[in-house]
């Protein structure tokens, strides 16, 4: 799904960028199992900051970063420094429809972009089908609570059926076949995490 515009403004903000370069990365890097994840994928890209993080902390030897929207594949490209160049692939995607084979990536990575989907149960299952056997998931995703808040639901364009808690997030990716290794709530609005495939 295409963000709005108080959407694209936050997520295209330095702000976000510093987040995702100081707090989430650094967050999920500890709760790696590997020094290295040669291949990885990215879901809802942005502006590329998030692939950047993976190269420089994950030790990805090659990130395909995709997002719905060109235009903010766009806008990564533009941004993109030349020493990522050759390690970061930008391609217009659809999270619940990915056009990548089974068992391709060493790790897959979505900061915050599943509850954008209008079916984040369909998202779940393709980052598990395109994830090698012991490939990792990293997430950080907001849950039910923040996203029924009312100035949230006001101001954005998530879709309904990109809400979950944490316990259904959790079955479905059991489901899919991949289990939570590490965890951290950030209360009750939030969740970071690690999920390994079987």
């Amino acid at each position: 799904m295409k963000l709005n515009l108080v959407e694209r403004l936050i997520t295209n903000s330095p702000m976000r960028a510093y987040v995702q370069r100081y707090f989430e990365g650094p967050m999920l890097r500890r709760m790696a199992s590997r020094k290295q994840y040669p291949l990885c994928l990215e879901i809802g890209s942005g502006r590329g900051v998030g692939a950047e993080v993976i190269v420089k902390l994950f030790g990805a030897g090659k990130v395909i970063a995709t997002d719905f929207d060109p235009a903010q594949l766009k806008r990564a490209k533009k941004r993109l420094k030349p020493g990522y160049k050759d390690k970061i692939e930008f391609k217009v995607a659809d999270a619940m429809a990915l056009d990548e084979p089974d068992g391709k990536f060493d790790a897959v990575f979505s900061f915050g972009v599943i509850h954008h989907t209008e079916d984040w149960k369909k998202a779940v299952k393709e980052i598990a089908r395109v994830l090698k056997p012991g490939g990792e998931f990293f997430f950080e995703e907001p849950l039910r609570p923040f996203m029924r808040n009312f100035l949230v639901k006001k101001f954005t364009g998530h879709p309904e059926g990109g809400v979950f808690g944490l316990d259904e997030f959790g079955d479905a990716l059991k489901e899919a076949g991949v289990d939570i290794i590490n965890l951290r709530r950030l209360g009750n609005m939030a969740a970071a995490g690690m999920g390994r495939k079987k």
